[in-house]
């Protein structure tokens, strides 16, 4: 476990409109307001299509990250994550749960590759001025970015 109390900013608010690329645009407004990185305090719309890291069968292993990309249609719901600046570049990290409308509302939850607004997403950002938060690999992640910080004025990290 790590933990870092956060410095924050500015609070920024993004509405999506029909047929905007959902992770884009939110890297884009970070430009524009010139965030570097943030947390995802609000994230909530519906959506023509997402492309989740997400599965819907049992996995041969739990343990390890899983692959698998699915696709859902025009579903409804809510999410959080963060905002990270990788050489310049925004990185944009959501995790999501999903109710699709064919399904009656059945949920798939995972991480959001990519997507599609439908009507609207409404997003809340708050910018974080410090710590620096990077992705890094952790020895028990299997490879996967997690969430780390970089000694800051404010104090050590815990």
């Amino acid at each position: 476990m790590r933990s870092h109390v956060a410095r924050t900013g500015r609070r920024i608010l993004v509405a999506l409109e029909p047929g905007d690329e959902v992770l884009g645009s939110i890297a884009a407004a970070c430009r524009a307001h010139e965030i570097a990185q943030a947390v995802v305090v609000t994230f909530s719309g519906a959506f023509r299509w997402a492309d989740l890291i997400a599965g819907d069968h049992e996995p041969d292993d739990p343990e390890a990250p899983s692959a698998e990309v699915t696709r859902v249609s025009y579903t409804e719901g809510v999410g959080s994550g963060t905002i990270t600046s990788e050489n310049g570049e925004h990185v944009v990290h959501i995790h999501v749960a999903l109710g699709e409308k064919s399904r009656s509302g059945a949920a798939v939850a995972g991480h959001l590759l990519r997507a599609e607004t439908h009507y609207v997403v409404e997003i809340a950002l708050d910018e974080i001025l410090a710590p620096a938060m990077l992705r890094r690999p952790h020895p028990g992640s299997s490879g996967v970015g997690i969430l780390t910080f970089a000694e800051s004025q404010n104090g050590p990290q815990a």
